[in-house]
């Protein structure tokens, strides 16, 4: 009983902030245009910032997923997850760059620093890209809290559905993403304090000595971080294709125009690695322990099976834990794709559109999006299958970014290519290789290696030897213009 008050005690107080949010925002007169709506650009501070991050980090798939993981592999399992924690870093060194485009041309959305570098079908391959990646991980959500909610509250699966689908619309729809912001701040105190407790309270249990924890599972296999369930294929394809999945993270994009400057922006996105090693590496550690003290338990539920085991408060907390993962992460998601898809729209208008007919038309995205990609999820129930596989649609679009500003000669016809052809074959990957690799071919390297070589090769015949393409040359007129403002002592 007490798991279920507070459980939904909680997603009805996130409903509320939303509301509340909401009207305050209204009262304010804030948000006026489409853009502050769908960004909250130039406006959040340090901690919002990272919270809006965090929306993408601290997804209950990965909760689950990893503690899952745990009890019925190893740490070696996990290859993936550690690639996306070197990516965090490496999109420090992203950030200064996206925001000075958006500074220079008044971007505010991943496809529109794409499309001012590169071209208009390059924007629109961005786009496609979050569109496959977050369509995926909305649905993950949604289903992870429908069924948390349907074993809580013992009702039919389609009654907690509706009410998932209703909630994460709602919270999308109310305070834009400023409010999304806020409320994930409250979602990333929650998640802290039940990953927290968990861990202390199985320590405890054995005594704050891991030591005996590692020599009793240390012979099934499950510290082998080389040599274990991951072959060794499998490990280098992932360190070298997956930290590009999130270098072109919307939510960190979105992050970076929302907050007050670059400074803000950068340091939000330095401590998204920092925070991503500590808090799943409590994780990690309390499966560890779950698995030496019921080693019988089933890996699909252990997360909650380990709180169970310390009375109803820990099981209530754990369960809030992960219904505020899921809820920092839809909502979000759903405004992004809105904001991609009114990107989309209005250039193929004739006649301009008002900011009262662009917010109107934002809205009614949110509201089509957040039905038709939540209803996704009841497609598959393997969740954390199909978030990883599609996440790596984003390393096509990172990986061939990174060779442009690395190279400094890949051309707008190079990129647009080798993002066409890694797509398409990574979608071939997600639809027709959900449990196996087609052809024996990982999906990392599958995308990764297309989208390369046909960048390299495009380039090639299209360039001359050391010419700088005008792509190159945008960039880094922003990059200069930039730091003369903050040189100057301006916000920027």
């Amino acid at each position: 009983m007490l798991t279920i008050i507070l459980v939904v005690g909680y997603f009805l107080f996130c409903v509320g902030m939303a509301f509340f949010l909401d009207y305050r925002t209204k009262k304010r007169k804030l948000n006026e245009t489409a853009v502050e709506y769908s960004t909250g650009k130039n406006s959040m501070g340090l901690f919002m910032a990272f919270s809006l991050m965090c929306g993408n980090l601290i997804s209950s798939s990965y909760i689950i997923g990893n503690s899952s993981a745990v009890i019925e592999h190893d740490i070696a399992y996990q290859w993936t997850f550690y690639g996306y924690i070197i990516g965090w870093a490496l999109t420090c060194a992203y950030i200064p760059i996206y925001r000075s485009i958006c500074y220079k041309y008044g971007c505010s959305s991943l496809g529109e620093i794409f499309g001012k570098l590169f071209s208009k079908r390059v924007s629109v391959c961005v786009s496609v890209m979050i569109f496959v990646s977050f369509a995926s991980a909305v649905s993950a959500q949604t289903v992870i809290v429908s069924n948390l909610l349907q074993s809580l509250l013992g009702i039919r699966s389609e009654v907690t559905m509706t009410v998932t689908i209703a909630a994460m619309i709602l919270l999308a729809l109310q305070g834009g993403m400023k409010g999304l912001a806020r409320i994930n701040m409250v979602h990333v105190v929650v998640l802290s304090v039940s990953v927290v407790a968990i861990f202390i309270a199985v320590m405890t249990s054995v005594g704050w000595d891991f030591g005996q924890v590692y020599r009793a599972l240390e012979p099934q296999g499950t510290f082998k971080l080389i040599g274990g369930s991951r072959s060794n294929s499998y490990i280098i394809g992932t360190l070298a294709i997956q930290p590009f999945v999130t270098v072109v993270n919307a939510l960190s994009i979105s992050a970076a125009i929302g907050a007050k400057d670059a400074k803000t922006a950068q340091k939000a996105q330095s401590i998204m690695p920092i925070f991503a090693i500590f808090f799943f590496g409590l994780v990690i550690i309390a499966a560890c322990c779950g698995k030496f003290l019921w080693p019988d338990m089933d890996p699909g539920t252990a997360w909650y099976t380990i709180a169970g085991h310390y009375g109803p408060a820990m099981a209530a907390l754990a369960s809030c834990g992960v219904l505020a993962a899921s809820m920092s992460t839809a909502p979000t998601y759903i405004m992004v794709m809105s904001s991609t898809a009114m990107e989309l729209y209005t250039p193929l208008r004739k006649s301009p559109m008002s900011e009262k007919q662009k917010m109107f038309l934002t809205k009614l995205l949110i509201v089509v999006f957040g039905i038709l990609f939540q209803l996704l999820g009841l497609l598959s129930s393997d969740v954390v299958d199909i978030l990883s596989n599609a996440l790596t649609v984003r390393a096509v679009c990172g990986l061939t970014f990174t060779l442009f500003l690395l190279w400094k000669r890949p051309n707008e016809k190079s990129i647009f290519y080798s993002m066409v052809l890694g797509i398409i074959v990574c979608v071939v990957w997600i639809v027709y290789g959900f449990s196996t690799s087609p052809f024996g071919i990982q999906i990392t390297y599958a995308g990764g290696i297309v989208a390369l070589a046909t960048q390299i090769i495009v380039t090639l015949v299209t360039t001359r030897s050391g010419e700088r393409s005008d792509s190159y040359q945008l960039y880094k007129e922003a990059r200069k213009e930039m730091k003369a403002a903050i040189a100057a002592g301006k916000r920027v």
